[in-house]
């Protein structure tokens, strides 16, 4: 009998989604961790079918590399033959074939992810510089975001080491396999002597040893060395005339005698030495005699007083208070002290004596401030500023790993062209942090490994604070663009080496009653931060102490033009002191119908009450509410403004609410609100809320019943408080109103700057008064009377948040209109109420352009393009009464496709189905790909797009075809009929121009890698054998690269003898001209071969608007800035048309249609059947070393 046996074999389901969701790859350990976002079954892994590759090398995995399974990760190691083919392979992924792994018995499909590289820096500070660890944090954060919207491969990470000893943390990572790390100063010492081989970065500290620095060839620091504070001193004395030195110093530290006579270049007497037993009072007295005597025996002598010990100062003062001989002279230190400030007598004989002191250089920029804010947010107290030198170390290290100064520009695309050896990353430290610049100083170093130009800061006392008032080794600065500083943009300022010189800096004064100083202060460091110039804010916080003392500290000192943010009563009581001693203030958080006096001295950048009363009774009446209760503290201004509203609001107002003890009054609140609903309803009830937004917010958390269920409002103090949320509000609506801010992108990015710190929507006064008060000052020459007299214009030239800065004639700020503010998940600005002509609401218009990276400069003059065409727009609609407004929300493309359509999306999902922008080719395909399915319409003002119809994409650029047909035009008009094109690849006119040109055609294409000395010598050879077989007259050479590689190409070009026979042609692609003005040799050879470049034609007449573009943005507009003009103006024109339906459909139905008639800066708009417009091209050369226009081609 034969037995059957039947095998059923089981087929194993697939795993229907993704489980595999990253693979990060130490390139510094050889370690790798596999992430998945499920659970896999443990023991199931096979590891045979996990490879790594890309498509050329493929690396095997075994079981020999595991080092742990945790079923939500794997951790690998591979050997050192392993990890040298990982890093030599270019842009590598790891594989998982089908069943490498099992998730709930099922098979895992086949799937694929990018391996991220990660290099790893050691950071050993102590636990107690806590704000330098933050930066580190926050630093490596920024880096890391940057590399990610560059499609980057690597990522920087920090190891923080907290073992007690500096030594053994130092061991511990050598022992990791880590080459590089940032510490504070005595970490330079304490690697002398552990010797663990490593780079060791110092930071955070006031000053250090050089002898050690220099010492080892991996030893650098951004501290200053010991005689570098001394040669700062020296110089300020110098600068105020000082002719002889007096050092006073300790018993212990002869040395700093012989320092001073080595480094002074003027007398130095003998000092007074004085021992640890040695009284202040005694110390003063053989001061006093020295003075004495040496002022009687050498006539024309200007002493000054050196203490060299910052420990031994405040008492030296202190004593010194009690002798008013000693104020004869001038006195000076090291470095500041706060033990000065908590004395009394030391601090008013400091102001005194005008004692100064260097202090270490963080630059006053909008970057340093944006980080004063995150750490006042992170950490609850203001960081001190030795620790902002942790932000620029880790960029430093960064790009000293990458080996390129410019993050952006960076094509790295194997893990081992990265610099992770110690001695490779010292190789380059000093030239890249040279080119690099720093961001919160100058951070350049020397071949020696220190500092090649420590900044200071001078400093004096003012009030309670040191306030800085010059600068010593002040860096040149250049605006060439903006940054990313995580999600915030912001100017970029290059910094290079300055000249050991003391440059005097702007003192603007901000005296703050019953406000956050700090804040207050933050917001106005920024908008002086903004502008050209050495500005200082010199902070007075009388919330506990008497205004009229703190407005005569600012007369003391010298500062007559004050920004006040305070309360109406205070605000008042400055004013009477500015009346009665010539100062100027400007306030910014009061405008109570009471203080508006014709011709005094005060001005306020906020309408007056006035029109806040209308404003709210307009509100009110526009929601249809008929009975409101009032809640206000008991207060002038606030009863004035309440009287206000009643005038004109034509429902009830119960106005018997008013509090001095704010926990008491809703009870009585929530029975006049009941009694009022049985009145006018729910809907038609409201609550008035004047008091400020901690009030406010106190008021909602208790708001119980009827209270808690109608709408509230609030005046300019409530809108954007921090102190309200959607948790604080819960389910009740409010709004409130603040004076608008403008709707373009530019207001909307300072306001991202300040971060982790959400200001009240009436701080946005602050901005403009700094800036107003700061400009005041250098134009006047710190005169009141001519500030007082040339305010109003200044005004009218420095508007930054407000789109309009002009003052009535009681000083108030002229504007009537006001922001809604409302809660949703934060506070959003969605209308506007016009006091003239009533409630207008919001429609964006998405503005996508790049704001980092390359193509920065293109970014923000396009923004600005847009703002000025949306706020003609504007005027229209406000002259027409229209119940709408434009608004722009600008997002940054980063010049990266992906970045580009996650922000389509990102608008997409704020209901903006039009924007404007980007202007690269890639991104703008990428995005009507997304728009064509999506409902999302895109203006393209500068794409140079190849010619596909898309009618969800318009594009008003200069295309390949238009830029070919150019160049055809310059060739044919100068006889070129045999043609050299030179390019780098990733053009893409090269295809148009080859199908068109009927002459001969040699094409040269090279590589980044390419040596441009032996592209011009390949050129040089190609062009010989043409020059042999044409006549010379007919041959040319077509450049097609980016600015960089154009002014090196030309400049290479000049040592090839046959290169100089033939004309040279060049297009541009971002509307710019090459910048090759600074390349001596490019120079010549534009010269001598007549090297003509084809940029999009800038419009004839408009020398208004390039005056504006040109002041706001700090440079010379191109052709992109008028072009995104007309964009914005063909897409708010159809808007309009459309009675304000901004939907893509709609849009895109009546563009095409409204272009036909409509005419622009740069032409008519009428569109061809691809959606595009054909633009002239004007031609330049250069004559006498500069760029000149020869023709325009149509």
């Amino acid at each position: 009998m034969t037995v059957g046996v039947l095998i059923v074999l089981a087929v194993m389901p697939i795993a229907a989604y993704a489980q595999l969701s990253s693979a990060e790859y130490t390139i510094n350990t050889g370690e790798m961790v596999l992430d998945f976002d499920v659970r896999y079954d443990l023991g199931t892994v096979m590891y045979d079918r996990i490879q790594i590759t890309d498509g050329t090398d493929t690396i095997i995995l075994g079981i020999s590399d595991v080092i742990s399974e945790r079923g939500d990760s794997i951790r690998l190691n591979m050997d050192s033959l392993k990890a040298a083919l990982v890093n030599n392979m270019s842009s590598p992924i790891l594989k998982m074939d089908e069943g490498a792994v099992r998730f709930g018995g099922a098979h895992s499909a086949v799937q694929s992810v990018p391996i991220i590289g990660k290099v790893q820096v050691g950071v050993v500070i102590p636990d107690t510089y806590q704000a330098s660890r933050h930066m580190v944090e926050l630093s490596t954060e920024h880096f890391n975001h940057i590399l990610e919207r560059s499609d980057a491969s690597w990522r920087l990470e920090v190891v923080f080491n907290d073992n007690e000893r500096q030594t053994v943390s130092l061991l511990e990572l050598e022992q990791s396999d880590i080459d590089v790390v940032i510490g504070n100063e005595s970490l330079l010492a304490k690697s002398r002597i552990a010797q663990p081989g490593m780079i060791v970065m110092a930071c955070c500290d006031a000053s250090t040893d050089y002898d050690i620095v220099r010492g080892d060839p991996l030893f650098f620091s951004l501290v200053p060395s010991n005689n570098d504070a001394l040669d700062a001193t020296l110089a300020m004395m110098n600068d105020v005339g000082i002719n002889r030195i007096l050092p006073v110093y300790p018993a212990n530290d002869r040395a700093i005698l012989d320092r001073i006579n080595y480094q002074a270049q003027v007398a130095v007497a003998d000092g007074i030495q004085y021992g640890f037993s040695d009284s202040s009072e005694q110390i003063v007295s053989s001061v006093a005699d020295a003075i004495a005597s040496d002022l009687v025996m050498l006539p024309g002598v200007r002493l000054g007083v050196l203490l060299t010990s910052a420990h031994d100062t405040p008492r030296i003062l202190e004593a010194a208070y009690q002798d008013r001989s000693l104020t004869t002279v001038r006195w000076f230190g090291l470095e500041t002290h706060d033990g000065i400030l908590d004395s009394s007598k030391a601090k008013f004989f400091a102001q005194e004596v005008g004692y100064m002191v260097p202090y270490i250089g963080v630059l006053e920029n909008p970057l340093t401030v944006s980080l004063d804010s995150y750490m006042y947010g992170e950490l609850g107290y203001a960081p001190n500023k030795t620790a902002f030198g942790a932000y620029d170390a880790v960029q430093i290290l960064g790009l000293s790993i990458l080996g390129d100064a410019d993050i952006y520009n960076s094509d790295i695309d194997k893990f081992a062209d990265l610099n992770v050896e110690a001695n490779d990353v010292a190789g380059v430290i000093s030239g890249i942090s040279s080119e690099f610049g720093g961001y919160t100083t100058y951070a350049g170093l020397a071949e020696d490994g220190g500092l090649e130009a420590p900044v200071y800061q001078i400093q004096s006392v003012r009030g309670d604070a040191w306030v800085r008032t010059a600068m010593y080794n002040n860096p040149v600065d250049t605006k060439v663009g903006t940054i990313s500083f995580g999600d915030a943009i912001l100017p970029y300022i290059q910094y290079v080496a300055g000249e050991p010189l003391i440059d005097d800096v702007v003192q603007v004064g901000l005296l703050v009653h019953e406000y956050d100083a700090y804040e207050a202060g933050l917001a106005a460091r920024m908008g002086l931060a903004l502008l050209d110039g050495e500005y200082s804010l010199v902070v007075e916080d009388v919330t506990n102490n008497d205004i009229q003392d703190g407005m005569r500290l600012f007369s003391d000192v010298g500062i007559p033009i004050v920004v006040v943010h305070a309360p109406e009563s205070s605000t008042l009581e400055a004013s009477v002191h500015a009346q009665n001693h010539n100062t100027l203030i400007i306030g910014t958080a009061s405008t109570g119908v009471q203080s508006a006096i014709q011709n005094d001295n005060t001005f306020r950048m906020l309408p007056s009450d006035m029109w806040q009363a209308r404003a709210l009774a307009g509100m009110m009446a526009h929601d249809n509410i008929r009975g409101v209760v009032a809640i206000y503290p008991d207060q002038t201004q606030a009863q004035s403004l309440l009287e206000g509203v009643a005038d004109v609001f034509a429902g009830e107002i119960d106005m018997t609410h008013s509090y001095t003890d704010i926990s008491n009054v809703m009870r009585n609140v929530t029975l006049s609100a009941i009694e009022m609903t049985e009145r006018y309803g729910h809907e038609g009830t409201a609550i008035l809320a004047l008091g400020d937004g901690d009030d406010v917010g106190y008021l909602m958390d208790n708001a119980l019943g009827t209270a808690g269920r109608i709408n509230w409002y609030g005046s300019l103090r409530v809108a954007g408080s921090p102190s309200i949320s959607d948790m604080t509000t819960g389910s009740i609506n409010l709004a409130a109103l603040s004076p608008t801010i403008s709707g373009g992108g530019h207001a909307q990015l300072i306001l991202d700057s300040l971060y982790l710190m959400q200001p009240p929507a009436y701080t946005n006064s602050l901005f403009e008064a700094a800036r107003v008060a700061g400009m005041a000052m250098t134009q006047s020459d710190s005169n009141a009377d001519i500030a007082r007299a040339l305010l109003p214009s200044i005004a009218d030239d420095s508007n930054l948040m407000y789109d309009d800065i002009s003052f009535d004639e009681n000083g108030d700020l002229a504007s009537y209109t006001y922001d809604i503010w409302r809660i949703d998940d934060a506070w959003i600005r969605d209308s506007i109420y016009d006091v003239m002509t009533g409630y207008a609401s919001h429609i964006p218009i998405g503005v996508m352009v790049p704001l980092t990276g390359h193509d920065a400069q293109r970014g923000i003059q396009q923004m600005w393009g847009a703002h000025l065409a949306l706020s003609a727009q504007n005027e229209i609609l406000e002259q027409e009464g229209a119940p709408w407004r434009l608004s722009q929300r600008v997002v940054d493309t980063a010049s990266s496709p992906i970045v580009s359509l996650g922000a389509a999306r990102d608008l997409y999902n704020m209901n903006i189905q039009a924007a404007l922008g980007p202007p690269d080719t890639v991104s703008v395909n990428e995005i009507g790909r997304f728009g064509s399915y999506s409902d999302f319409m895109l203006i393209s003002c500068c794409s140079d797009a190849p010619d596909v119809y898309n009618s969800y994409v318009v594009y008003l650029g200069s295309t390949d075809v238009h830029k070919s047909q150019t160049i055809l035009r310059m060739l044919g008009d100068d006889g070129i009929s045999n043609l050299l094109v030179i390019h780098d690849g990733s053009s893409t006119i090269l295809n148009s121009l080859a199908s068109d040109f009927s002459g001969h055609l040699n094409v040269q294409e090279y590589d980044a890698i390419d040596a441009h000395s032996r592209v011009v010598a390949d050129a040089d050879d190609t062009l010989s054998g043409m020059l042999n077989l044409y006549d010379r007259s007919s041959v040319g050479v077509l450049l097609l690269a980016d600015h960089t590689d154009t002014a090196s190409i030309l400049g290479e070009a000049l040592y090839q003898n046959n290169l100089q026979y033939a004309n040279w042609y060049g297009v541009s692609t971002d509307g710019v001209l090459p910048d090759i003005l600074y390349n001596p040799d490019a120079v010549a050879t534009a010269t001598n071969t007549n090297f003509a470049v084809a940029v999009p034609a800038i419009p004839k007449d408009v020398d208004e608007l390039k005056a504006i573009l040109r002041m706001v943005i700090g440079f010379t507009p191109s052709s992109d800035a008028y072009l995104m003009h007309d964009a914005a103006t063909l897409l708010s024109t159809t808007i309009i048309q459309l009675n304000g339906d901004s939907t893509a459909p709609a849009v895109a139905e009546i563009m095409p249609l409204l272009a036909a008639d409509l005419a622009g800066i740069t032409g008519p708009l009428a569109l061809e059947n691809n959606q595009r417009l054909t633009l002239s091209h004007d031609i330049w050369r250069i004559v006498d070393g500069k760029w000149q226009l020869q023709k325009t081609i149509p």
